[in-house]
């Protein structure tokens, strides 16, 4: 397939564009196209025929691309009824062996996890998990423009946008910035405020998402683990964008060189996982879910999704074309930071209308990416991406920035009607 854009929306997106922006109860910006299930590769198609080249990946939940023979082979052994089970209670062949597959890639000692539907409940289940073994504990620790998902416990270690936690209540918690200081103030946090039994957990994203795509230093990662370590504080590592391979190893924090006590997994998985040591968890009854686990579709994507990473070496790949398309990044014009591990890549322009425009502009040439932190843009595309491809994002990107930075430049024509210039989508 080759990108091709006829218009955007099309008239039978329209139709259900329309439809979603009456009745969605999230007024979320949809950008302006619907899937029409057709794809192939880092390629899909909508419902009017327009075909796009994926560098969002469904914000990193689709990790080999559209129709991938090994996933479809999966979806067509599942016709009958029911698929969904309420799997915490009654128990399919699929959810053991999402886990055995789950914990085949994930390092010693933690050889546990919980299935659950969504990245917030993994993480909310590992503060959950975490405060059942620190009774004392009184507020909890996440760190600065950090994004953990929208329940209350994962909103609460939130760090981000006002829209994101205005009017709801929160769960008490402390805030260390993301770079090396963080490393004195969570010492000084922990003697400042009554010693270490009143810390339920550290929260960090290995690699910030929604909030910037931020890379810390090994030094942070690791010195902060290690304090926590010192004073028996649990660490939560949230890998819910940046696991699964996306960095070019299973988990972003082995580059780092810890092992969490608890970690959160999504996205790529096709469903949740909180992971830990078995002898972590709580007893019977204390967390648990009627769908949690329970998709057996998901579930058997999920154990493919995996199994085929390591059949056709993706892991290899990711760390070859990450390093290809970072070096490509750097000779884009006008843009700040070029970063990145793996494909989990962004870099940042000088302002937020112009990231918002370049977004929308390179949409309207068949490339899709999204928006992070203030002025940042996302490059996070399929596992199985090639140097062709990633040449020809880079292309579209480059005519874009060329064309946006001019002075006085305005979007026209239907998409305004349908998009707010690429705002955030996590």
């Amino acid at each position: 397939m080759q990108t091709k854009i006829k218009t955007i929306p099309g008239t039978k997106s329209k139709i259900v564009l329309d439809k979603l922006n009456q009745l969605n109860g999230a007024n979320s910006s949809v950008y302006p196209y619907i899937h029409s299930g057709k794809g192939e590769g880092c390629y899909f198609e909508d419902i009017d025929g327009n075909i796009f080249l994926d560098f969002a990946s469904q914000i990193a939940s689709n990790p080999l691309g559209y129709n991938h023979p090994e996933l479809v082979n999966v979806v067509k052994k599942y016709r009958t009824h029911p698929i969904k089970y309420a799997g915490q209670d009654f128990g399919i062949e699929e959810h053991a062996r999402l886990l055995e597959t789950l914990l085949s890639i994930t390092p010693k000692p933690l050889n546990a996890a919980f299935l659950i539907n969504s990245g917030a409940e993994a993480v909310e289940n590992s503060i959950k998990i975490c405060l059942r073994n620190r009774p004392t504990a009184k507020y909890g620790i996440s760190f600065t423009h950090a994004f953990h998902g929208r329940t209350l416990g994962a909103l609460s270690a939130t760090n981000t946008k006002t829209v994101h936690k205005k009017s709801y209540w929160t769960v008490p918690m402390q805030r260390l910035p993301y770079n090396e200081t963080a490393i004195e103030q969570l010492q000084d946090t922990i003697t400042r405020e009554g010693g270490a039994e009143n810390v339920g957990y550290v929260i960090a994203e290995t690699i910030q998402g929604e909030g910037g795509y931020n890379i810390p230093t090994k030094k942070m990662i690791k010195s902060v683990h290690t304090i926590c370590k010192d004073n028996k504080i649990p660490y939560i590592a949230d890998e819910v964008q940046s696991g699964m391979g996306r960095t070019g190893e299973w988990w972003a924090y082995q580059h780092f060189d810890i092992i969490p006590d608890v970690f959160s997994t999504a996205k790529a998985l096709q469903v949740a996982a909180t992971v830990s040591k078995k002898s972590y968890f709580p007893e019977e009854g204390a967390i648990s879910s009627t769908w949690g686990g329970g998709h057996s579709i998901d579930l058997a994507l999920g154990a493919a999704t995996i199994n085929t990473i390591k059949k056709e070496k993706l892991l290899d790949n990711v760390k070859k074309q990450g390093h290809y398309l970072k070096k490509r990044m750097t000779e884009l014009p006008d843009i700040q930071q070029p970063r990145g591990l793996g494909l989990m890549t962004a870099f940042d322009v000088k302002n937020k209308e112009l990231r918002n425009n370049i977004i929308v502009e390179v949409l309207k040439q068949g490339l899709v990416t999204v928006g992070c932190g203030t002025t940042g843009i996302r490059l996070i595309p399929p596992y199985i991406i090639t140097h062709k491809e990633i040449d020809e994002a880079i292309n579209i990107l480059e005519q874009a920035i060329k064309k946006c930075i001019h002075q006085g430049f305005r979007h026209t024509g239907n998409i305004c009607n349908y998009v707010t210039c690429g705002q955030n989508i996590t």
